[in-house]
């Protein structure tokens, strides 16, 4: 919990996360319009959608990285509408990006350790500590849990691009957030490597809660029990994988209505 005077304890709400009527305007472009969701603790839920639906949009404005034109955004209760993204890892929320923010010159140990004193505000030292090596001990754990112990040593630039998006998720839970927020994390991988992103998010524990933004339908099908589908700035359906799948409006929106047809 953030001691920021501009935080409000709404102690009535018990979801991990809930967005009330958010709206996000450019100008005269509306990227969201009336966005209502709901997440609770253990969810797995996919946001799916074609370019242009929204869906960046709607991660930033619960991250924080945007200020909503309307509506609210509650995080365990707070409201954290217009609250900046540095203040949201204090509240449990840890996201990734489209576009990779590692520290290549870096080794995949010392972006784990770093990743825990940012949450932490921890300022660096030349000095060795007992809470330094209790730190570094987390990061091998979390290198262990996204595959890459054998990678501990190796610099950041010299890994291939499905270590550097294992190496993001690992940077995500390393700070043991309450709520994962995955922005296109198969963004670029291979079919190969693909699959293995997918087992190893189906082997995150099992409450583990997750918002996963992804283009590969595939991918997000397999790994969200709950999916929200946007277009044009608005949730559109929503349902289980199984029932997204057989949704002929989600066929219209992603194939075109002459193709779903």
């Amino acid at each position: 919990m953030t001691s920021n005077a501009a935080v409000t304890q709404i102690e009535s709400h018990r979801s991990l996360l809930w967005l009330e009527s958010v709206t996000v305007a450019f100008g005269g472009l509306l990227a969201l319009s009336s966005v209502d969701l709901e997440v609770v603790e253990g969810d797995r839920l996919a946001v799916l959608g074609p370019n242009g639906a929204g869906k960046t949009t709607l991660f930033n404005a619960i991250a924080g990285d945007i200020t909503p034109s309307e509506g609210k955004v509650l995080i365990k209760g707070v409201d954290c509408t217009a609250l900046p993204s540095r203040l949201r890892p204090q509240l449990g929320v840890a996201r990734t990006y489209q576009k990779t923010r590692l520290f290549p010159g870096l080794t995949v140990e010392d972006n784990l350790y770093l990743a825990q004193t940012g949450k932490q505000r921890r300022h660096l030292s030349l000095w060795r500590n007992a809470k330094d090596a209790e730190l570094r001990a987390k990061a091998r754990e979390a290198a262990g849990m996204v595959w890459l112990t054998d990678q501990l040593s190796a610099q950041v630039a010299d890994l291939a691009h499905g270590q550097q998006r294992q190496l993001e998720i690992g940077i995500a839970l390393v700070t043991e957030p309450d709520l994962i927020m995955l922005d296109e994390p198969a963004s670029g991988l291979s079919k190969g490597e693909r699959e293995r992103l997918v087992e190893l998010l189906e082997a995150l524990p099992v409450d583990s809660t997750l918002i996963l933004i992804e283009h590969d339908m595939e991918v997000a099908l397999s790994v969200a029990d709950r999916v929200v589908v946007m277009s044009d700035g608005e949730v559109v359906a929503t349902g289980t994988p199984d029932e997204i799948r057989r949704n002929p409006l989600v066929h219209a929106i992603y194939l075109g209505e002459e193709a779903a047809s």
